[in-house]
């Protein structure tokens, strides 16, 4: 029987999930120290909504790209590409900081530049796991794969906290760059034995509408990928809002608010090393993950309406388990399913899916300032409790359950 951690004693798997540990130690870096020194710099918090401009939109262009090229290159050579430009630029930025030269103009720019490396990264970086380990135990290499992110959202920022406070801003840059080099060095060790990526030829766009015609004709992988885009525009909507709830639903500042976060985060971290454990034992996957989206949809709903602390609390922890229980279980089924060749097109664009999140955020926020933050989560998760109601009604989708044998499930390259 597979251990919580099986994937982790194949050498190729382990290189890249201690690499991807530092990645998103220095990606997570990242995000704070430009934020805090453009804060530094300007003292206005619209040059903060110009920022996450700045890192957004590059991601919502370039990702799909990142896809076509993850399916005509060496995916591994594209990562370590992507990894090198992305620790060049975080070494211009501490450079840049360290010498007191830089300017707000500067950070934007560069911000910019490592959000478009990252966006031909991120597909590539899920394409190459099947590549990395056996398929036996892919649902396990997955599910770990989950925790440096799971992880790194409640651990990142606070030791970039520390260091920043202690050390000051430029070496939060420093750290995110030395966490980058350390990542590559890992992943030039890795010896990929599969598929090698060998320039399929065709225009970048006519690929690119290839794979958007792929999913768009296949009623399960556009159900799985539509999930996830909903998760993002109205499940995890509601992370927007939590100040609100802290601050004036339940009275408890910025304490409340590190509790109502890290509640979530708590509830990642459960889910992702219970699914580790469990994966290879869920005999019915496709119903498992639509009642696991339900699941959120209505914890959401409960917390919206809370009114005491820990009720809001015991929701969040239930928020975050049931999301990573069955979003790790759609990465699972895309990774197994979706043929060699249009792997990365796919993945890019279920990686485009969680780039969405500001939107679902600006969203969120016009309901708020419209009705209120509670109406706001409540339509949110209505909207997701909904989606995956409607579509655990569908035989096709539940097909996945009598096994990938079924014909209608199975696409052929």
């Amino acid at each position: 029987m597979p251990s919580t951690f099986a994937a982790l004693k194949v050498r190729n798997y382990c290189l890249y999930w201690v690499g991807l540990v530092f990645y998103v130690l220095g990606h997570r870096a990242e995000y704070v120290t430009f934020a805090w020194i453009v804060w530094e710099l300007t003292h206005d918090p619209l040059f903060l909504g110009y920022l996450g401009l700045a890192q957004g939109v590059p991601l919502v262009v370039f990702q799909m790209f990142g896809g076509v090229l993850a399916d005509r290159l060496n995916r591994l050579r594209l990562l370590i590409a992507t990894t090198i430009l992305t620790a060049m630029t975080l070494t211009i930025a501490f450079v840049l900081t360290v010498l007191g030269v830089s300017r707000v103009e500067h950070l934007f720019a560069l911000a910019a530049l490592s959000s478009v490396f990252r966006a031909f990264d991120e597909p590539s970086r899920l394409a190459l796991v099947p590549q990395l380990i056996d398929r036996e135990r892919l649902p396990n290499a997955i599910a770990l794969g989950s925790i440096p992110w799971q992880a790194g959202r409640m651990i990142g920022p606070s030791i970039t906290g520390i260091v920043i406070a202690t050390f000051g801003g430029t070496v939060g840059f420093g750290l995110a760059a030395v966490a980058s080099y350390v990542a590559l060095a890992l992943y030039r060790r890795l010896r990929v034995s599969g598929h090698a990526r060998a320039g399929h030829s065709g225009h970048l766009l006519r690929q690119l509408v290839e794979g958007l015609s792929f999913v768009g004709q296949n009623f399960v992988f556009a159900s799985l990928i539509g999930l996830a885009l909903f998760n993002s525009l109205f499940g995890m909507s509601y992370v927007t809002l939590l100040p609100i709830y802290a601050d004036w639903y339940f009275r408890s500042g910025s304490a409340g608010y590190g509790l109502l976060n890290a509640a979530h985060g708590a509830g990642s971290l459960t889910g992702t090393l219970m699914l580790a454990t469990l994966a290879h034992r869920i005999a019915r996957p496709g119903t498992t993950l639509l009642i696991g989206a339900a699941c959120l949809g209505f914890c959401l709903t409960v917390f919206s309406q809370s009114q005491a602390m820990w009720l809001a609390l015991l929701m969040l922890l239930l928020v975050g388990f049931s999301g990573t229980f069955y979003l790790t279980q759609v990465t699972t089924l895309l990774q197994q399913e979706v043929p060699d060749r249009l792997r990365g097109r796919v993945l890019g664009l279920y990686s485009l899916c969680w780039n969405l999140l500001p939107l679902g955020g600006l969203l969120a926020g016009a309901l708020a300032a419209a009705v209120d933050a509670r109406f706001a989560v409540l339509v949110g998760g209505a909207m997701v409790t909904v989606s995956a109601l409607v579509l655990l009604t569908s035989r096709r989708l539940r097909a996945i359950d009598h096994s990938r044998a079924a014909v209608h499930f199975r696409t052929r390259e």
